[in-house]
């Protein structure tokens, strides 16, 4: 039965409407790296219907920012965020780069700023920018991340991040990783642990973010925390859940040493994820 509802519900979503798109400022919560003020953020902010308060998510994007270099949003982040508001949630997405003056990071092996230093302050920023909102119900916040955003998410959740505030009274309340990087996770002096419930997302053919990783760092932290589900959809690619984007090798990569990867959809692992994300979510921070 709670498939057959969750199913509905996507369906609704995928029919609603468009809403109009809020752009909106906060402080990340990096003062502690500026050793000044901290960084004004700018973001684009979704609200569902009605008064609320409404959980919400706190969106994180890739190495290629938030925009298209033609000045549209990235097609992959724009349909998530528009799917998620329509089944009830604030959606957040956080622009780590145009503040800081950076438009994309995916060609560059010296990167001005960090996913494992400085976009878990973004993230957190975002995060008690949404709990100060009375639409937002302060206890039922996740957090989204695909490739660079999911590497920034995993040290968000971690236990030993030094980017969580401490004052913080209500943490993420769940986490979705779209393929992201665990490698520097894995070799983390202190063992990578979360306690907030995390949901990865990999692709068996992913060159550029490989599966095995995260896998690897699941099993580690298997039983130090809440479950970690891990799903590898075979035959599936780097960016396997945009839409409609035909499979094609990238050659401007810095991260990879053949400075290639293979990106692209693949049809049947992009519709399991758009069961399954709202089903994880819908468990752990109901929209009603």
């Amino acid at each position: 039965m709670k498939t057959i509802v969750i199913a509905a519900l996507w369906l609704v979503a995928t029919l609603a409407p468009a809403m109009a798109i809020e752009n909106v400022a906060f402080p990340s919560n990096d003062a502690d790296v500026t050793k000044a003020a901290p960084t004004v953020l700018q973001g684009l902010l979704r609200r569902p219907e009605g008064d609320g308060p409404f959980p919400a998510v706190v969106v994180l994007h890739g190495c290629g920012g938030i925009y298209q270099r033609n000045g549209k949003l990235i097609a992959r982040d724009d349909d998530w965020s528009e799917r998620l508001r329509a089944l009830g949630y604030v959606v957040l997405q956080v622009d780590s780069f145009t503040a800081r003056g950076v438009r994309e990071v995916c060609t560059m092996k010296d990167r001005p700023l960090t996913a494992e230093r400085d976009r878990p302050r973004d993230a957190y920023g975002a995060l008690r920018y949404l709990q100060s909102q009375s639409f937002v119900r302060p206890d039922r916040v996740a957090l989204l991340g695909w490739s660079n955003g999911g590497i920034a998410l995993l040290w968000t959740i971690a236990g030993t991040s030094t980017a969580r505030p401490k004052t913080l009274e209500h943490d993420f309340a769940a986490a979705v990783a779209f393929y992201p990087g665990c490698s520097t996770a894995l070799r983390a002096k202190r063992p990578w642990s979360t306690d907030v419930p995390l949901l990865m997302l990999l692709a068996e053919k992913d060159d550029w973010t490989p599966a095995t990783n995260c896998q690897q760092l699941a099993e580690r932290a298997r039983g130090s925390g809440p479950a970690i589900e891990t799903v590898v959809y075979p035959d599936a690619h780097h960016d396997f859940d945009a839409p409609n984007t035909p499979v094609r090798v990238r050659r401007d990569v810095a991260t990879t040493r053949s400075g290639t990867a293979t990106v692209g959809t693949n049809p049947a692992a992009r519709a399991d994820a758009i069961t399954r994300v709202p089903r994880f979510l819908l468990e752990r921070l109901p929209a009603k």
